[in-house]
């Protein structure tokens, strides 16, 4: 008896000793590598700039937040470009769908243009801006004498956001409504839910199984906690979070992109209230019609009145740039959802109905632009191109962004517009 509890007292030792050695094991692997890696993130910008977390952001008064200067793959004034240019020909205004959300920097549509058009094209775009936004930075923008400046208009959430930055944050109250009526809807929805708390909760819930989707990197903080730490601090954090980001693109290896179909399906079936599974032929994805949808519902008096605000924030810069010779286009980029729709033969009815919100905004806006003679580019049909050529222009998750094709498509639209206005003022 003695003998069997001495053994079994020698057995609980040695387990306890192999678990301690493999303990310290996984930490000193961990340490090495966390050096190895900060080594290389030391002396490699590339390595630091692949490593280094996404929502490094500074406050700014006009806009609310910014893209920190120095911040890997950001020029000196904060803006996704290769450096900080004195001069352009071409600048273009946005939010993440000119900034290139999950797209290398080389192939966002503003560096393609630049390729295809020979003339310096300076991006100042960020995640949640829109044509208020644009305004507002409009004095910025001029500071680099441009020939051209292209405004990118975005269906999905432009609408919402101008509402916001005005009536929530109190910039360029001016643009208000004059209408008693308007302002009056306005607060009576606002009181019965704010706005910006449904878009919030819709777009934390399409976030809930990753970053890729981000509209607002601004907005919204980094996990706080444990988590914060290690995305803050951790070089192996950061190597892990570059490979789900990588797994997320379109154009990987079949076999990937499958894990991230597969992990994306899982995830809308999870989450059956905010995201929709898109399947035609060869073309998948994760729909996000709701949320898309409460950001684009005419409808709702803020909507609408965010429509008008973005119409009448362009059309200030069409003034401002008249008066200094300089021509103001507006790309028109559509939602996901609406690039694809005569690719879904049954549809959903929120998709139905963003759809048919989405077109309506889409002439309303046209027939301002031209009946003020200011001229646009819609990339509508160039995205659609892209599917007639079998390449998906955007992620296999709910992530609305373009992917480098999409992105493509976005430039090879502008090209000749914007060639042809370079060229014209060469000849001046």
């Amino acid at each position: 008896m003695a003998m069997q509890d001495r053994l079994a007292r020698d057995s609980m030792i040695g387990d306890r000793k192999r678990l301690l050695f493999y303990g310290l094991t996984a930490i000193i692997t961990f340490a090495l590598m966390e050096a190895l890696l900060a080594m290389l993130a030391w002396t490699s910008p590339k390595v630091n700039q692949l490593l280094a977390p996404p929502w490094t952001t500074v406050s700014d008064d006009r806009v609310g937040y910014r893209p920190g200067p120095g911040v890997p793959g950001h020029d000196a004034r904060g803006w996704r470009n290769p450096t900080a240019y004195r001069k352009a020909d071409v600048v273009a205004l946005g939010d993440s769908q000119t900034y290139g959300e999950n797209v290398a920097a080389a192939e966002i549509w503003p560096r393609r243009l630049e390729a295809m058009i020979s003339h310096p094209v300076y991006a100042m775009a960020y995640g949640g801006y829109g044509p208020v936004h644009s305004l507002l930075l409009w004095s910025e923008a001029t500071e680099l004498s441009p020939r051209v400046v292209i405004e990118a208009f975005y269906s999905g959430n432009d609408l919402y956001d101008a509402f916001n930055i005005v009536y929530n944050r109190g910039q360029l109250p001016e643009l208000k409504s004059a209408e008693a009526r308007t302002r009056k809807e306005v607060e009576d929805a606002e009181k019965i839910e704010p706005i910006s708390q449904r878009v919030d909760r819709l777009f934390r819930m399409g976030r809930a199984a990753s970053t890729a989707g981000q509209d607002d990197p601004g907005a919204s903080s980094p996990s706080t906690g444990l988590r914060a730490f290690l995305a803050a601090h951790s070089r192996i954090f950061g190597l892990l979070r570059r490979a789900r980001f990588e797994l997320q693109r379109n154009d990987v290896p079949p076999a990937l992109a499958d894990m991230a179909w597969e992990d994306a399906k899982a995830f809308a079936l999870q989450n059956p209230a905010c995201c929709e599974i898109f399947t035609s032929g060869e073309f998948k994805t994760i729909l996000t019609s709701d949320y898309r949808l409460s950001a684009l519902n005419l409808k709702d008096p803020r909507i609408a009145e965010g429509l008008r605000l973005c119409l009448e924030a362009i059309k200030r810069m069409n003034e401002l740039a008249s008066a200094k010779d300089i021509k103001l286009v507006v790309l028109l980029i559509p939602t996901k959802e609406l690039v694809l729709r005569e690719q879904w033969k049954s549809p959903s009815r929120n998709f139905v109905l963003l759809v048919e919100n989405e077109e309506r905004m889409w002439r309303i806006a046209k027939d301002y632009l031209g009946q003020r003679g200011i001229a646009y580019v819609d990339a509508l049909d160039a995205l659609r191109k892209q599917l007639g050529d079998r390449r998906q222009p955007y992620p296999v998750t709910q992530d609305g962004h373009p992917n480098r094709y999409g992105h493509l498509a976005i430039a090879l639209a502008l090209a000749p517009v914007i060639q042809k206005l370079t060229e014209a003022h060469r000849g001046e």
